[in-house]
């Protein structure tokens, strides 16, 4: 009995000293445009599949084909505009016609939701839900991807984070984490930034995920 209490009293011991598992974060910067973003070191780098690909990730999700991915296309048209008019920049300019060519290469694209008001980095943002079937040079599935844009400095942002339709809801929230994260080499005055009166991650709301034969609604 009493050697029972004095390994008891050990393990009580060494358990007082545990520390709780943690998730690291890794923090990743382009070299070219000075652009950042930060994920959880179980997400992993993979090889960009498009030359603007800053950098692609592959999300812990077997199956679900989870990945995320920061884009930049160089953009100097409207370099020499005062910063009040950035919002009025992507209001003309990247918006429903931008989305639509951006995914004109995609199937059967059902916009689920879209809206101006949104913050990406620094900048103006406009965002994207979509369902989509994968091009016909891909293997088949039905996908849902969330998308932003922004024009910041002399580049074009765009931050795409995609997986099966079906299991999209798991990873809603990793997702606007993960454009949560990313941030721009300074261009502009820090007195005025993108739409972050407006707490669109908070707010985002209900959001139908079409799947084969049904709606799956799920609310954040």
């Amino acid at each position: 009995m009493k050697i029972f209490k004095t390994g008891l009293m050990v393990c009580v011991a060494f358990a007082s000293f545990a520390i709780p598992a943690k998730a690291d974060y890794a923090i990743w910067t382009d070299s070219k445009t000075g652009a950042t973003v930060s994920f959880p070191d179980t997400w992993k780098q993979i090889n960009n599949q498009q030359p603007d690909d800053l950098i692609t990730l592959s999300l812990p999700s077997g199956d679900d084909d989870a990945e995320c991915r920061l884009r930049a296309r160089e953009d100097k048209r409207f370099a020499i505009y005062p910063n009040r008019f950035r919002d009025e920049i992507r209001d003309t300019n990247y918006t429903n016609d931008f989305w639509k060519n951006y995914t004109a290469s995609y199937d059967q694209v059902n916009v689920i939701r879209q809206q101006n008001e949104a913050g990406l980095g620094q900048g103006y943002a406009s965002m994207t839900l979509i369902s989509f079937i994968t091009p016909p040079d891909e293997p088949y599935a039905e996908k849902g991807g969330l998308m932003a844009v922004t024009n910041y400095g002399n580049n074009v942002y765009i931050a795409e984070c995609t997986s099966t339709a079906a299991s999209y809801p798991d990873y809603h929230v990793a997702f606007l984490s993960f454009f949560k994260t990313i941030n721009f080499k300074p261009a502009y005055s820090v007195t005025k930034v993108g739409d972050y009166y407006h707490n669109f991650l908070k707010d985002w709301g209900t959001i139908n995920v079409p799947l084969a034969n049904k709606v799956s609604r799920s609310v954040y």
